[in-house]
């Protein structure tokens, strides 16, 4: 780094410019006192939330779960720790094409660097890598002060039931929790769900609430959950349309995602830190049920592990080598959705093949996605 100083006439070398900057505030003496870690939070004297056999194969059907995903995706990871290998190609229809049920994050595909230079080797290119994620109020970019070190942080953004526990209870001054519910009521348009959920993140917001946890526990025979992707981009677009994006963290707790495309989706859109618990409880019930002959807190932890490293390497394709900067990047193309929901709920996202207001959809059945007002082809029927 070179700096030349027109008016003293002269170039400041690297090491001079450094040092400047370095010692002009006690930056390391402002992190130690105000930042605080995820790690050294105390575990609440709480049980973890867990679902009884037939509970948990309800709670699998009601968002989607196949026995393919878990054989061939959850297993291997929760297993070896990585991403398990496909062949190259997919030669599945289209969701919008599709006869059968597909989650709302098929409907969305990576975007990769389209340059001459290969793209970040996140294997070999390890030292310029980071997966910690600070959840808190930002603080202002023009203003170097103490308080902007208030941020909790997190060294791996797919938390566990425990991880949650401990953020959910944290008590420490400068941070607020406010959980944010994502059910409704089946009868209940999905579009009036969306804005009562905004009008919860604007009263937690004017409560001083700074971490925001999206919550879809609670689903039952008479609730349902709002698309967890849908809900995520629905509340990152309205806290940067009202200015308060970067005074609150969103953190999701959600059973629907489980594969490395779904966790990346949501962050690429907005979320911050991932609760994916069904998923983690399934690995549980592989080791249970002895398909998985491991230990089961080894077993999740190799699953978070192989979540996190997919991601980093979807985020390498587009030249991105740090979670914080993938998260809210909208790195995404839709494909098959309607411009109403794309203008709505996912402004900027380039979709070059929308659904036509004129086509009808076949009938299908849907189990955890329903878009009852607006015009989405993975709703049930539309005539």
């Amino acid at each position: 780094m070179l700096l030349v100083d027109t008016k003293a006439g002269r170039v400041i070398d690297d090491d001079e410019l450094k040092k400047h900057y370095a010692c002009s505030r006690p930056y390391g003496e402002w992190i130690d006192s105000h930042m605080v870690k995820l790690k050294d939070l105390r575990i609440p004297n709480q049980r973890v939330p867990r679902y009884e056999d037939d509970t948990l194969q309800k709670m699998q059907k009601a968002f989607g779960y196949t026995y393919e995903q878990v054989k061939t995706s959850i297993l291997p990871m929760a297993l070896s720790g990585t991403e398990p290998i496909d062949a190259m190609g997919v030669d599945t229809p289209l969701p919008v094409l599709a006869r059968t049920y597909h989650p709302l994050f098929d409907y969305f595909k990576q975007l990769f660097a389209q340059v001459t230079n290969p793209p970040i080797d996140a294997i070999r290119e390890k030292i310029v890598t980071s997966t910690t994620v600070y959840l808190g109020k930002s603080g202002n970019l023009l203003e170097e002060k103490p308080e902007n070190c208030e941020m909790l942080k997190v060294d791996n953004p797919i938390l566990t039931d425990t991880d949650l526990m401990k953020i959910r209870t944290m008590n420490i001054p400068g941070f607020k929790v406010e959980t944010i519910p994502m059910i409704y009521y089946k009868n209940t348009s999905l579009e009036k769900a969306i804005e009562r959920m905004n009008i919860d993140v604007d009263r937690a917001f004017r409560e001083n609430a700074n971490i925001l946890i999206l919550s879809a526990r609670g689903v039952d025979e008479t609730h349902v959950a709002i698309p967890s992707l849908l809900a995520v981009a629905a509340v990152n677009h309205h806290l940067v349309v009202t200015k308060k994006r970067t005074s609150v963290s969103l953190v999701l707790e959600s059973a629907e995602p489980r594969e490395v495309h779904h966790f990346a989706a949501l962050m690429g859109f907005g979320a911050t830190a991932i609760n994916p618990y069904l998923a983690q409880e399934t690995v549980w019930e592989l080791v249970n049920k002895h398909m998985l002959d491991k230990d089961p807190y080894a077993a999740v932890e190799d699953y978070d592990k192989a979540v996190l490293n997919g991601i980093v390497k979807i985020a390498s394709k587009m030249g991105i080598s740090t979670i914080q900067s993938y998260s809210g990047s909208k790195i995404f193309e839709a494909i098959g959705i309607d411009k109403s929901v794309i203008d709505i709920y996912f402004p900027g996202t380039i979709s070059r093949s929308e659904e036509s207001p004129s086509r009808t959809s076949r009938s299908r059945s849907t189990s955890c996605i329903r878009l009852s007002s607006i015009r989405l082809r993975s709703r049930r029927t539309r005539r």
